[in-house]
C-alpha cells in the first residue's frame, strides 16, 4: 500500500470519527514500606520521603532499631511488637499524659489523586480517654498539598476519631475543614485489641475551581476477613486544589491527640502504600 493511499484512509477514517489515538495513562507505585530495611529508607519510593521525628521508631518484636538513627532498645515490659509482614513495623507512641505523636511524608510530585494503604494494629492496652467537658476527638492520618490546614490554600483532609462512651470508638472524615462526616464504629474493646485492620483511603480533588466533584473514600478490612468494607464514601465534595502545588504532597499518620492517653499507648503500622491508581 502506497503511503499516499495510507494517507488517504487515515483522512477518511480521522473525518468520519472513528480514528482515535490512545492517550497513555500514567499509573504509579509511590512508596511501598514494610520496614524491613530496619531504617525509614522504603523498598519503593518514587519521589517519597519520611521525615525524621523522635517520637515514632522502627521496631522488631522485641526491640526499637531506628530512632532518626540505628539504636538498639529493648522493649518495654508487656510491649507487643509483632509486626503484621515480615519482622518490622513502625511504631507510634504516646506517652501517657502527652498529646502527640505522628510520622510525616513528602511527595516531590502533587498528586490530584491518591490512594494510600496500611495495616494499622490496635495498642494491646487501648481504652478511649474519657475527658469531662473537652474534646475527645484523635487525629488518624492527614493529607494536604502546599500547607496544613487553613494555612494552606489548597484543602486538606483526613480521618479522626472520638470515644463512643464504652472505651472504644468511631472514625469519621474530615474534609476542608468542614465536620465530623460518618461516624462509623472503629475500634470495639475488649475484642478488637491488638488486632489489626487494613485501610485503603482515596481522595481525589477537584477537577477545576469550585466545581465541587471531589472524592473521598474508605474501606477497611480486619485480619481474617475475606473482603473489604466501605466505611466512607463522600463525593461531590469541595476539595480545593492549591494554587502553587496541584495535588496533594504531604501527609502523617496519626497526629495530636486531644485526649491524653493515661498510660503508655502503642499503635503499630506495617505495609504502608502510597499509589495513583487504585490499592485494592
Amino acid at each position: 500500500m502506497s503511503m499516499s493511499l495510507m494517507h488517504k484512509i487515515s483522512f477518511a477514517f480521522a473525518a468520519s470519527g472513528l480514528l482515535v489515538f490512545a492517550t497513555p495513562v500514567i499509573s504509579e507505585l509511590l512508596v511501598s514500606d514494610s520496614f524491613e530495611s530496619g531504617n525509614m529508607s522504603p523498598q519503593i519510593a518514587n519521589g517519597f520521603r519520611w521525615s525524621d521525628t523522635k517520637v515514632t521508631s522502627v521496631v522488631n518484636k522485641d526491640t526499637e532499631v531506628y530512632i532518626t538513627s540505628d539504636t538498639n532498645l529493648p522493649a518495654p515490659e508487656n510491649s507487643q511488637w509483632e509486626a503484621k509482614t515480615g519482622d518490622h513495623a513502625l511504631m507510634l507512641r504516646y506517652r501517657a499524659g502527652k498529646s502527640w505523636t505522628e510520622q510525616k511524608f513528602y511527595l516531590q510530585r502533587p498528586e490530584r489523586e491518591l490512594w494510600m494503604s496500611f495495616w494499622l494494629r490496635v495498642p494491646t492496652n487501648y481504652a478511649h480517654p474519657e475527658v469531662e467537658g473537652a474534646n475527645d476527638n484523635q487525629k488518624l492520618f492527614r493529607l494536604w498539598m502546599d500547607d496544613y490546614g487553613h494555612k494552606g490554600d489548597g484543602s486538606t483532609v483526613g480521618m479522626s476519631f472520638r470515644g463512643d462512651g464504652y472505651g472504644g470508638s468511631y472514625f469519621f472524615a474530615k474534609i476542608a475543614g468542614g465536620g465530623d462526616k460518618g461516624k462509623v464504629p472503629f475500634i470495639t474493646i475488649p475484642d478488637d485489641r491488638g488486632e489489626w485492620m487494613h485501610l485503603v483511603v482515596q481522595v481525589k480533588s477537584e477537577s477545576s475551581p469550585d466545581e465541587k466533584d471531589g472524592v473521598m473514600g474508605v474501606w477497611r478490612k480486619w485480619d481474617g476477613d475475606s473482603g473489604y468494607t466501605k466505611t466512607h464514601d463522600f463525593r461531590n465534595q469541595p476539595i480545593k486544589l492549591s494554587t502553587t502545588k496541584k495535588g496533594f504532597a504531604a501527609g502523617y499518620l496519626m497526629g495530636w491527640a486531644n485526649a491524653v492517653y493515661p498510660v503508655d499507648t502503642e499503635f503499630l503500622v506495617d505495609d504502608f502504600k502510597l499509589s495513583t491508581t487504585p490499592l485494592l
